[in-house]
């Protein structure tokens, strides 16, 4: 596996990780509501780069995408990014009205638009829709309930899952000041602002056509797990980095605590883990770049699970080895450690993916049609 950056790679990696440093006490100390958001849209047209060039964007690829959150994820800094590969991958995919002027305005950071699809008492499955909308012509309007929508407050336009008279679930792009919608907000246990958003026949316009929800959305959650493996590997590292600096300046029976050897064990185990991350990480951002669909599937479950595993094991040496404070939010591991939780949590859990990276493997056993 190669994966060699290139220059223009290398100076967006660089531009964003300067731009982050002298402000990254500010970003991990502020609750995850936009104000860094809007500096990088501002400073350096951050969502541009997700957006394909023929839509008046950057036109950057996996990689970009994968370098840029592993910067977002070391500074955990509290901005939307995420969200805007989702939506993007999801709209270029259909690239007519109003997709494409849509896609216009979240590369001039006009618009930020998150997917509204999670309901009550329900898995991650594109499938599992409770949501309906009805159509008088052309306008479609949509009722129903989503939960635990990340970001819902301080987006622009949602993405909502429904189904139609047609059966399968239904793609529709809302505006967030729409009459009839209705917010609940409260924070995530990371600080990031999240809503449960009720639709009372709230007006959207339709993505692609009737039933291809599933079709448009599951490359673009591919792409947004992918995604957000790579915050995790930055975050990873940076837990690392500040856990080894404590080690080194507390002190015990007049030795400072890096110099048990016990504790260098585990310091190399989370080196370890972060590796097998990276390479996870690589295999599945060259699966997105040039796999064909079924492949860009497996590889983004499969690094779902591995990644959760290794995040989950490095958070937690994090913690313990910076005893009781390393859990408070005066200490910036305590916030890197619950947006480890949340980033686990995110599309659905590992079970989950073993379950998918499974029903892909039957299919390529079958020679069944793949996703």
């Amino acid at each position: 596996m190669d994966l060699s950056f290139t220059p223009e790679q290398t100076i967006l990696r660089d531009t964003l990780s300067s731009y982050l440093a002298p402000r990254r006490r500010d970003l991990t100390m502020a609750p995850r509501r936009g104000d860094a958001w809007r500096g990088l849209v501002d400073d350096i047209a951050l969502p541009s780069t997700a957006v394909p060039a023929e839509f008046d964007g950057y036109g950057g690829g996996p990689v970009d995408v994968m370098l840029i959150m592993e910067e977002l994820g070391r500074a955990l800094a509290a901005v939307p990014f995420m969200h805007t590969v989702l939506a993007t991958t999801a709209l270029a995919a259909s690239p007519d009205e109003p997709a494409g002027s849509h896609l216009r305005a979240i590369a001039a950071g006009r618009a930020l638009t998150v997917l509204a699809h999670s309901e009550y008492a329900t898995r991650f499955r594109l499938e599992s829709v409770g949501a309906s909308a009805t159509t008088d012509g052309s306008i479609h309007r949509i009722s129903g309930r989503k939960s635990v929508v990340s970001c819902a407050p301080v987006a622009t336009h949602y993405l909502v899952t429904a189904r139609t008279a047609f059966g399968t679930p239904s793609l529709f792009l809302v505006d967030a000041a729409a009459a009839g919608i209705t917010r609940e907000d409260f924070d995530a246990i990371d600080g990031e602002a999240t809503s449960n958003i009720t639709f009372g026949a709230v007006e959207g316009h339709l993505i692609g056509r009737e039933g291809a929800a599933v079709r448009l959305l599951e490359p673009a959650i591919d792409a947004a797990i992918v995604a957000l493996g790579a915050e995790a590997v930055g975050i990873m590292r940076e837990m690392t980095r500040q856990t080894s600096a404590y080690l080194r300046e507390r002190k015990q029976f007049g030795q400072p605590l890096v110099s048990f050897q016990a504790l260098q064990h585990r310091l190399a185990d989370m080196a370890i883990a972060i590796e097998q991350s990276v390479s996870m990480v690589y295999m599945a951002t060259l699966a997105l770049q040039d796999g064909e669909a079924r492949e860009r599937a497996a590889a983004a479950a499969a690094m779902k699970i591995a990644v959760d595993r290794q995040l989950r094991f490095v958070s937690q040496q994090a913690v313990q080895l910076h005893g009781g404070m390393g859990i408070t939010d005066e200490l910036a591991i305590g916030r890197y450690f619950k947006r480890a939780l949340v980033i686990s949590a995110s599309f659905g859990s590992g079970d989950d993916h073993f379950r998918r990276y499974d029903e892909l493997a039957v299919k390529d056993r079958t020679g069944a049609d793949g996703p």
